[in-house]
């Protein structure tokens, strides 16, 4: 049985986590979902079993770690909660998770839709919008949202859907920039085809690092959220083998970019490794970020060892 304390601990960083909660019962707190985020407190959580549930989306799980680890909290933490639980607590295996039905924020409006009246955070949204480039064919595209309230609030919702059109991932970026935290993203996997419903594969593919990378390139563009591309997208690209793909990541990402443009090539897809400059796809521009897309050439072995040469 635990202790008062350690039941004090445990609710301190789930509360840390997920927003001060709400006592249910004695070892029983219910919280608002990060998942489905449903207005009302719907994560209930029994501190004692160290069971979670939705009763909205049916996100759930069998162990306090499977939802630390989805909410990224960080391994001091989660090491506090093992000493309070035991050594078998993170042991726990990851299987014991069910499927989560990510959902939009209930806050979000559609940036396609003008407030009837003044809305000051729909004008900055706007304002922000304009100054990417983005128009409103791309709003339309891509189903670009904002919150002007609630956990996302005072950002632009970007969503990213399956081929069947199920939202599996989404991006919500700060129109503030003096906000520490510009990206604030649902605790849920990378590991899904970003825009995969914008995706013809019988074209040429362009991997881009972020989805603003990829809304300026417009053009069969996936964007990978980082540096690495997700384990889904590699199998799906081996299965489909598209005619070729162009790989367009910042200068950070060079020795990424140039384990894939090889291991593409190998398996017999002509690929090109756009040598990057100062300036990112989105930061291009559609133009001239097609403009380099459209003139680099296939990428060899031999440009492959020459560029690792210059890393």
């Amino acid at each position: 049985m635990l202790s008062y304390q350690d039941k004090q601990k445990i609710i301190n960083i789930l509360d840390s986590a997920l927003g001060i909660g709400t006592d249910l019962k004695s070892n029983e707190r219910v919280y608002h979902c990060p998942f489905c985020h449903h207005p009302k407190k719907k994560l209930n959580i029994n501190i004692i079993k160290k069971y979670w549930h939705c009763w909205v989306c049916d996100a759930k799980g069998k162990s306090l770690y499977s939802l630390l680890r989805k909410l990224n909290v960080d391994n001091y933490k989660i090491s506090e909660i093992n000493k309070i639980y035991g050594n078998e607590y993170v042991t726990v295996s990851h299987t014991d998770d069910v499927k989560i039905e990510l959902r939009l924020p209930s806050e979000f409006k559609s940036a396609l839709l003008k407030p009837k009246s003044f809305n000051p955070m729909y004008t900055n949204v706007k304002f922000y919008l304009d100054s990417r480039g983005i128009t409103r064919e791309d709003i339309i595209k891509y189903n670009i949202g904002y919150c002007d309230s609630g956990l996302y609030s005072g950002r632009i919702v970007i969503p990213s859907y399956t081929i069947d059109g199920n939202l599996n991932y989404f991006i919500s970026r700060t129109i503030y920039e003096d906000e520490v935290y510009k990206y604030k993203n649902p605790p849920v996997s990378k590991n899904v085809i970003a825009l995969d419903n914008q995706i013809n594969w019988n074209e040429k593919i362009v991997i881009v690092e972020g989805i603003f990378d990829a809304i300026a390139v417009k053009r069969n563009a996936i964007p990978i959220f980082g540096k690495v591309i997700p384990v889904v997208l590699m199998e799906k690209i081996l299965i489909k083998k598209p005619i070729g793909i162009k790989i367009m990541l910042d200068v950070d990402a060079q020795k990424q970019a140039l384990y894939y443009t090889e291991f593409f090539t190998r398996q017999g897809i002509p690929t090109s490794n756009i040598i990057p400059t100062d300036k990112d796809a989105s930061s291009m521009g559609f133009p001239e970020a097609n403009k380099i897309i459209q003139n680099t050439k296939t990428t060899t072995f031999s440009d492959i060892i020459s560029q690792k040469l210059n890393l």
